[in-house]
């Protein structure tokens, strides 16, 4: 079976799917470091870094997107890294951490806002 893209899970299906998937996305989205390398578009580290710290979340997580059984799920080593890819490349779940960039520009209005103020 073929992982499914958050962005394609809809329905009262979805309702179940994102039951399931709050506590092991949860797990990873509390993790500080996750969610610096994320938001600083450090793809790769931040797989690095939950494949290092968050094994069961991340097994969870993918066992719920492919439709089997998070217990007796075991994805091959050879699969694993596009697997990753392909949860840390959907643009729902890229929307739960706003970039770097996103938070700069947030800033920099907030900036040209002050001195504004301040003339």
């Amino acid at each position: 079976m073929s992982m499914r893209k958050l962005s394609e899970i809809k329905g009262e299906g979805a309702f179940d799917i994102l039951a399931d998937l709050i506590e092991p996305i949860g797990e990873i989205a509390e993790d500080k470091t996750f969610v610096a390398l994320i938001r600083a578009g450090q793809k790769t580290k931040a797989i690095k870094h939950a494949l290092k710290t968050h094994k069961k979340a991340l097994i969870r997580a993918m066992a719920i997107l492919e439709g089997e059984n998070p217990d007796t799920y075991s994805p091959s080593l050879l699969r694993l890294p596009a697997m990753l890819l392909e949860v840390f490349n959907d643009p729902e779940l890229v929307a739960l951490f706003p970039s770097e960039q996103t938070v700069t520009s947030s800033g920099s209005a907030t900036e040209n806002t002050e001195a504004t103020e301040a003339e």
